[in-house]
């Protein structure tokens, strides 16, 4: 990953109801798919984990959560905000556990005038769980938003100028989301030509 420093916040606070089970703790390769994200974080950077504290030693992150629980992913943003220091921010779930490897791009693509980078796939959603953000826009947009407790991301989104990018097909497996166990098989099976590598 290039030179810029950047916070990165984790939202690992999801009810997990599709998938039956806290996703944060499900095994990819014999590791927690957030085990596969802290590991994936240059050192550098700060790391805020919006949920439980998955009590890894091996990674430097802090923890907090969005009062009250369960309040939603910009909840959960805006109490990890908090705890930010960067000027970037970057923003992603703990059911993507390959993202990281695809924002060095996001990073490069920033521009002066951007107040988030985002990438968007073949079907043209956007992915803000996989996106950077600058962090005095954020702070402006909360504060237009008012109460985040059970607001959309498009919502926060209105209100930030956000450059697209499209992602090609194989990089967009790096973007698998894990929302069941059939999702959970895909990713193992992304990893196959991986360890081939």
């Amino acid at each position: 990953m290039q030179s810029k420093s950047a916070s990165v916040i984790i939202l690992s606070g999801g009810t997990s109801k599709r998938f039956g089970s806290d996703k944060s703790r499900a095994l990819l390769a014999g590791q927690s798919l957030i085990s596969w994200i802290l590991a994936s974080i240059p050192p550098d950077f700060e790391i805020v984990i919006v949920g439980a504290d998955p009590m890894i030693k091996t990674t430097h992150y802090i923890c907090t959560q969005e009062a009250p629980p369960g309040g939603g992913p910009v909840a959960g943003f805006k109490a990890g905000l908090e705890l930010c220091t960067s000027n970037l921010v970057i923003l992603i779930a703990t059911d993507m556990p390959f993202v990281m490897a695809v924002t060095p791009l996001l990073l490069n693509s920033l521009e002066a005038d951007d107040e988030s980078v985002m990438y968007v796939d073949a079907q043209e959603f956007a992915q803000p769980f996989a996106a950077v953000y600058r962090m005095s826009a954020l702070q402006r947009a909360f504060r237009i938003l008012g109460e985040p407790q059970g607001k959309s991301m498009r919502e926060l989104l209105a209100h930030l100028k956000v450059h697209e990018i499209a992602i090609d097909a194989q990089s967009s497996k790096s973007l698998i989301d894990i929302d069941t166990a059939v999702d959970l098989e895909r990713a193992i099976a992304f990893l196959i030509p991986m360890k081939d590598n």
